[in-house]
């Protein structure tokens, strides 16, 4: 019998499977290697950049041999990545099926397509999820041109799509409920920053109010963010009723702002192209009507491929559809005779599926923003603990369904069962899975500034929490100090907590924010000076991909569908002046000095008598050593009972 089975092997598996190796864990691994990136690579469609930046989307160990910035790789380097470790451990695959899995207390029996039997008193599945439009990325046509096409779904696949679609001049209809698209990049105090290193996330602990008044810089009475301008593009969250957030279930689109890809890629385009970086600003393709959207209930004639929106009968081309992610299990029986049906909130961490027994799910779980290794490396180390350590196993088990309860509850209140369930925001969910483990930092272990700064804006990625203690990896210091030199240890972003609590709770902070030179996301103004670059890089991209016969068709019928569109933008900017920037950018800067002035100050020699410039931060700073947040119940071991 084995110790351990791994049923599925691509890229979220590696980090147990290393840590297994280490401890001298036998297992084997059972896979057919099938997956979306192998899929991708022979139908020669590697050629984007990835969502995901350079520090969530490799692993710790990969960081410490690599990392010299941060930045978003292309899909042919992440795809590298896989192979490398796929060719590493290729000795240990049987290259197989799983037809069957049938699960007991003690062991599982697990059947291949060939009829392999393998017993294991440990089951892993990591084989990934399946998606219809996978099957869209691969197959589309992008050399047509002048055609209309409609998708009745909205995120990174989606948008990919679009992107290569619309330099052929095609139109593109979005028939959804809306969708929630953020700036890839953000300029803060001087710093670029990639999306996911701007979440300062436990911040939370202090106040989950505050945070969530914060996180996103913008607010619905902004009128110059895309949700103001064009309502019906950006989805409802009215229905969701937990206080955590971001919330889980939350599905976000990343794009390149055209202001920062232009700077970025602007003098070398061709080039760029080529590599895989693809302008796909949707904010900006609905601000100039290359792409509407309309609601979900607009009429579709499948039979004369038309969809009706605002009274005007429009043909298209392609419909694409999309679906929710499906994890690609085999079917597992409970006892060897009932099935077992997945539900996400039925699984702890999305790890532990309470009616099995020692089986662990790897790959399940989605990143809201970032990468999934700083979700999967969390889950491997995990369940690389719970597999080794018994008592590790029977505390977390001994009130698995209190903790899931009570996991729920916290990060989605009331809210139905959804098909995002599984999307999570990852720098909350690694912070409770460190401190499942014990591997986590702790707010009253600060006693310099400089441990506060790290504790509250330094992100919480995956290797945060292996700088020390049993799953540590060497050298993981030397890649934060890299980290810290780019992002100047985080202070502009201490700056801007501290600074937002100058504010009261309210209009006063929510005009402080609209009063940014740039809205963290979706802000149309700096998009305004961009059109003719548009045009420069579809002529680039058209180059690039040979697409050199695009006509400029006239379409009067399009221009209607854009004009109705556009309705309430060009209602909102006519009764809209321009809201200044005042004092953001100075502020933060004054508060970036200040703190790092003090970084190696004592904590208890920081008083507001003792530094007059700190005192309209103190309280603040004094809660942040001991947040009243900080306790999350599905955290907590009950009493164990030994009978």
């Amino acid at each position: 019998m084995k110790d351990v089975c791994i049923v599925g092997f691509g890229f979220t598996a590696v980090p147990l499977v290393r840590e297994l190796d280490a401890s001298g864990t036998d297992y084997q691994i059972i896979s057919d290697g099938d997956n979306v990136w192998s899929s991708l690579s022979e139908n020669d469609r590697l050629d984007f950049d990835l969502v995901s930046n350079y520090l969530s989307s490799f692993y710790s160990f990969d960081l410490v041999k690599d990392f010299e910035k941060d930045y978003y790789p292309t899909s042919r380097e992440f795809y590298a990545m896989h192979k490398r470790w796929g060719k590493f451990y290729q000795d240990r695959v049987l290259k197989e099926m799983v037809v069957r899995v049938d699960n007991y207390e003690d062991h599982s029996v697990i059947l291949t397509n060939s009829g392999k039997t393998i017993k294991a008193r440990h089951v892993v599945f990591s084989t990934g999820y399946g998606r219809a439009i996978h099957k869209d990325l691969n197959e589309i046509d992008y050399t047509v041109t002048n055609k209309t096409f409609v998708l009745n779904t909205m995120g990174d696949s989606a948008n990919l799509i679009i992107s290569k679609l619309l330099p052929g001049n095609n139109k593109i209809i979005i028939r959804t409920k809306g969708f929630d698209p953020l700036d890839k990049v953000i300029p803060i105090a001087g710093i670029t920053f990639t999306l996911d290193q701007l979440e300062f996330h436990n911040f939370r602990y202090v106040s989950q109010e505050h945070y969530s008044s914060i996180i996103t810089g913008k607010t619905d009475s902004n009128p110059f963010v895309l949700a103001t301008q064009f309502p019906s593009s950006v989805r409802d969250m009215s229905h969701i009723t937990t206080k955590s957030t971001p919330s889980s279930g939350t599905i976000v689109i990343k794009y390149w702002p055209v202001d920062l890809y232009a700077k970025e890629f602007g003098d070398n385009l061709e080039e760029n192209i080529a590599k895989g970086y693809l302008l796909n600003d949707i904010a900006m393709w609905i601000k100039t009507g290359k792409v509407i959207v309309v609601p979900p209930e607009s009429k579709i004639d499948f039979d004369k491929k038309t969809i009706s929106y605002g009274g005007i009968e429009r043909s298209f081309y392609q419909y694409v559809t999309g679906d929710a992610e499906k994890p690609k299990l085999p079917p597992i029986m409970i006892n060897g005779d009932t099935p077992f049906e997945y539900k996400y909130r039925e699984n702890f961490m999305g790890v532990i599926p309470k009616k099995l027994n020692n089986v662990y799910l790897i790959g399940y779980t989605r990143p809201m923003t970032g990468g999934v290794a700083n979700i999967s490396e969390m889950q491997s180390i995990f369940t690389h603990k719970l597999i080794t350590q018994p008592n590790f196993l029977r505390d977390i088990r001994y009130n698995l369904e209190e903790r899931i309860d009570n996991y729920n509850k916290h990060y989605y209140g009331s809210t139905p069962p959804g098909k995002t369930d599984h999307s999570v925001y990852y720098g909350f969910y690694t912070d409770d899975i460190a401190r499942l483990m014990g591997i986590d930092f702790k707010p009253k272990e600060c006693t310099k500034m400089k441990d506060l700064v790290f504790y509250y804006a330094f992100p919480n990625n995956a290797f945060k929490y292996r700088l020390r203690g049993e799953y540590a990896v060497e050298g993981i210091d030397k890649v934060v100090e890299k980290i810290n030199k780019q992002y100047k240890d985080f202070m502009a972003i201490f700056a801007y907590v501290l600074t937002s609590n100058t504010r009261n709770m309210g209009e006063d902070r929510s005009d402080w924010l609209k009063q940014q030179k740039r809205a963290f996301f979706n802000d149309m103004r700096p998009k305004d000076a961009y059109n003719s670059f548009v045009e420069k890089y579809f002529k680039a991209f058209r180059k690039v991909k040979n697409l050199n016969q695009v006509e400029d068709i006239f379409d009067e019928e399009w221009n209607q569908l854009v004009k109705i569109a556009g309705k309430t933008r060009d209602e909102v900017i006519k009764e809209t002046e321009d809201l200044g920037t005042p004092k953001w950018s100075e502020e933060i800067h004054a508060a970036a000095d200040l703190v790092r002035s003090l970084a190696v100050n004592d904590l208890g020699a920081i008083s507001d008598q003792s530094i007059e410039k700190f005192h309209e931060h103190f309280k603040l700073l004094a809660s942040m050593k001991d947040p009243q947040e900080y306790d999350m119940p599905y955290l907590k071991t009950a009493q164990f009972v030994e009978v």
